[in-house]
């Protein structure tokens, strides 16, 4: 028999029925952590939209960095889908199952994920076993499981519901099942769960969590996870200027802790809660969106609760009625040095709506931007991949092993020295612009990153219209009046 000493505190699904994965993570959270997050406060750890049902990789990534040790077992390759892309989702399942998955979970969205995931989490390409869960459970570990729940229950109920695993007693399992029907401590045997989990070559996903003990932690792992609020890359900023102490002394990220040790962080949270008011330009607003004409120098939303700066999503966090999170209505994203046109949600349907068609590339973007020197030809299509660059991570380059990546420009403009031109960006990946044109030797005038930095103190590209269908089914354009310094510098 394998069972934990510990009473494991159970969850029951919220009202809607959708929110079993969520539950199960509220009690691996409060058994390891005593930390009793409400369902909001889950919704934004998972990234969770209405209606959209949420792949593992992110949240598992971020509990990895909090200090749990967590082994994952699941057949779906997140190798070949990062190199693939939808061409492997259409491989791997069949056209209504891929059709499903595209329409109704966030699959399209968690390719940025994969190589954190990769590093952080124990992963296993294969159709996980119920011996596979014995070892978990010996390990002391709680087990996430999914499971058709027609198959468990003998109904006509929905599949990929969550259940976790808390012990065994003879041949059964015991399980606390969110439901809609909840039962905790439900006594499950062990060909049942495993029919349930889709039989011999299932395609069931197998997590095991448990915590790593301090001795063999880095100490910004342990922070973060003593810490939730504060992101690994500022507590690492923390130890270089000195303000976590391990015994009294100031020390590195990476310093591994002994179970004796005793660590201090001075550091006030409470700043965290007074990200100071911003006014946008709005350009549109209705129920469902509000539609901004970003300034240049706005973030769109901070990569972390330590900075308590205000951005975009600040802005319409006041304005959203059911989102949540640091990145809440945040649709689609402009650099800070990017001006122009950016759309925002106000409700969970109409952020699962307005992602979804930047995700099947149907939303439309035109920017202007003003470049150095003279191209080649009036207009043509830029097609060349997209990889970060290894010897400057925050950046990205031109390169055979990237993503592909279109752009068609048009000249609108020039004089002798700049260039003005009208950008359609096919692709949306990171910095896209900016690096297909400093490729062709025609960098964006003041781009610091991909340029020089001179001839003017600001990035000259601008988000000048977005095209897309409203949730109500109206199609719009939007337009951001081009700042009068484009013109000029072009005269």
């Amino acid at each position: 028999m394998a069972t934990l000493k510990q009473k494991v505190p159970f969850y029951a699904n919220h009202e809607d029925a959708k929110h079993c994965m969520l539950a199960v993570y509220r009690s691996v959270f409060d058994f390891f952590l005593g930390k009793k997050y409400n369902w909001k406060d889950m919704e934004a750890f998972v990234g969770y939209k209405d209606g959209t049902a949420v792949w593992t990789l992110a949240p598992l990534t971020k509990m990895a960095e909090m200090g749990f040790d967590i082994h994952m077992i699941e057949p779906f390759d997140y190798r070949r889908y990062a190199t693939k892309g939808e061409d492997y989702i259409h491989a791997v399942f069949t056209p209504e199952k891929a059709k499903w998955q595209i329409e109704n979970t966030n699959i399209l969205e968690i390719k940025p994920f994969i190589p954190a995931f990769l590093r952080t989490v124990n992963w296993e390409k294969r159709s996980p076993t119920t011996e596979d869960i014995d070892s978990m459970l010996t390990e002391g570990r709680l087990v996430f499981v999914t499971v058709d729940a027609g198959t468990l229950n003998g109904t006509k109920d929905y599949v990929d519901h969550a259940v976790l695993v808390v012990g065994r007693e003879d041949t059964n399992y015991i399980v606390h099942d969110p439901g809609p029907k909840a039962q905790p401590d439900r006594r499950i045997s062990r060909a049942k769960l495993l029919e349930a989990m889709g039989g011999e070559d299932n395609t069931a996903e197998v997590t095991g969590f448990k915590l790593q003990s301090k001795a063999s932690k880095r100490l910004d792992q342990y922070v973060v996870n003593e810490h939730p609020r504060l992101s690994r890359a500022f507590v690492q900023k923390l130890c270089d200027e000195g303000k976590i102490l391990v015994n009294g002394k100031p020390a590195k990220p990476g310093f591994k802790l002994r179970d004796s040790d005793t660590v201090e962080v001075l550091y006030d949270e409470s700043i965290l809660d007074t990200v100071p008011d911003i006014d946008l330009p709005i350009l549109y607003e209705d129920a469902d969106c509000v539609v901004i004409n970003k300034p240049a120098g706005v973030l769109t939303h901070v990569q972390g609760e330590f900075s308590p700066e205000a951005t975009v999503a600040s802005f319409l966090k006041n304005r959203g009625k059911d989102i949540t999170g640091e990145r809440a209505g945040i649709v689609h994203r402009l650099d800070r040095a990017t001006s122009g046109v950016i759309i925002g949600a106000k409700t969970l349907h109409a952020l699962q709506w307005l992602q979804k068609q930047f995700a099947l590339r149907e939303a439309k973007k035109t920017y202007i931007a003003v470049v150095e020197g003279h191209m080649k030809q009036p207009e043509a299509l830029i097609d060349m991949p997209i990889e970060r660059n290894p010897r400057a991570p925050a950046t990205h380059r031109v390169g055979i092993n990237g993503k592909a990546a279109t752009t068609f420009y048009k000249t609108l403009a020039e004089n002798d020295h700049f260039t003005m031109l009208e950008l359609k960006p096919e692709t949306g990946r990171t910095h896209q612009l900016r690096v297909h044109l400093a490729h062709l030797g025609h960098p964006i005038v003041g781009d610091p990153l991909y340029g020089s930095g001179k001839y003017g103190d600001r990035l000259f590209l601008h988000a000048q219209n977005l095209e897309i269908t409203l949730p109500d089914g109206e199609h719009k354009v939007f337009t951001a009046p081009l700042p009068p310094e484009f013109e000029e510098k072009v005269a």
